[in-house]
């Protein structure tokens, strides 16, 4: 299969280097200072004691895409406009999404075509060394997450399957989405007020609990109106256990390599563009919900960002 991946920071280097390992023809479409790496070392991801140097294709940005029959848009939120235009003059190739799309999710299925847009959420995150090296480690409580309501979205679960990493199908990806936004929005706005440091947010014990009460108060505002909270394992953790589980959990999970690697690297990148425009999404979800907790996290980020 000839797999186009659209976008060569952290998510998209993990994908094409698992898939290519895994025997696909892959190419990556990056641009800037990650073109630069790329060209000059080549592809290199790493997780634990096992690393990747695959043999990709390396494409830099042009107006068009080349041939493909999938391609995966790994890109911050910031960037999907621009890449719509690219995926409307391809028209037949699957496209994967591995993002959140917000606000913007119904124009982008509507633009590349029902039939062929895939939304899925990666089960993986990391950073990139200053060598160009990923490093990265899977998240185990959140595998690659496929929308079950697309009609290619087996195909892709086949297709990411083949490489090792697990994947799960997800029949209300609306409402998957929507919690994962309020989870990962409260905690990056966490470890941010925290100097971006996931150990430190760990222990602060404070913040920590702030934390975990403006998750819940998210939940509860995403159920009153009528949004299903999913997966389970979130709901439970924030909404049904005491405080002080779901805290004493994180405060383990921050100071190891999720925290560490996974989350904290990924707010800090984003905190100016992408990160913004998620919160402001997820306070404008609360509505009119009472949540003072979430809106007082949030609210120094929530600023909009012209898209690029």
């Amino acid at each position: 299969m000839r797999i186009v991946v659209v976008g060569g920071g952290v998510i998209g280097s993990i994908y094409a280097a698992q898939l290519a390992a895994a025997g696909e023809d892959v190419g990556i479409l990056a641009r800037g200072r990650r073109l630069t790496e790329l060209a000059s070392n080549g592809l290199r991801v790493r997780s634990g004691e096992r690393v990747l140097m695959p043999r990709v294709d390396l494409l830099p940005p042009s107006a068009t895409l080349p041939e493909a029959d999938l391609v995966i848009v790994a890109v911050r939120a910031g960037q999907l406009r621009a890449v719509l235009e690219l995926l409307e003059a391809a028209p037949d190739a699957t496209v994967l999404f591995l993002q959140h799309l917000g606000g913007e999710a119904s124009e982008v299925v509507d633009r590349v075509g029902a039939e062929r847009a895939v939304r899925a959420f990666p089960g993986v995150g990391g950073l990139i060394h200053d060598d160009g090296t990923v490093e990265y480690v899977g998240i185990a409580a959140q595998p690659t997450t496929i929308d079950a309501g697309a009609p290619r979205g087996a195909l892709v679960r086949r297709l990411l399957a083949s490489t090792g990493l697990p994947t799960v199908m997800e029949r209300d990806m609306a409402g998957w989405y929507a919690t994962h936004e309020v989870f990962i929005a409260c905690m990056g706005a966490g470890i941010l007020s925290c100097g971006g440091d996931a150990a430190a947010l760990a222990g602060n014990a404070s913040r920590l609990r702030s934390v975990a009460s403006a998750v819940r108060e998210g939940f509860g505002a995403l159920q009153a109106h009528g949004v299903g909270v999913t997966p389970s394992a979130l709901r439970i953790l924030f909404s049904w256990t005491p405080r002080w589980f779901a805290t004493a959990y994180w405060r383990r999970a921050l100071r190891g390599p999720v925290g560490t690697i996974a989350l904290a690297s990924h707010f800090r990148a984003s905190e100016h563009d992408e990160f913004r425009l998620l919160c402001a999404n997820v306070i404008q979800r609360m509505g009119t919900s009472s949540a003072p907790t979430l809106r007082g996290l949030l609210s120094p980020y929530a600023r909009s960002v012209a898209p690029t």
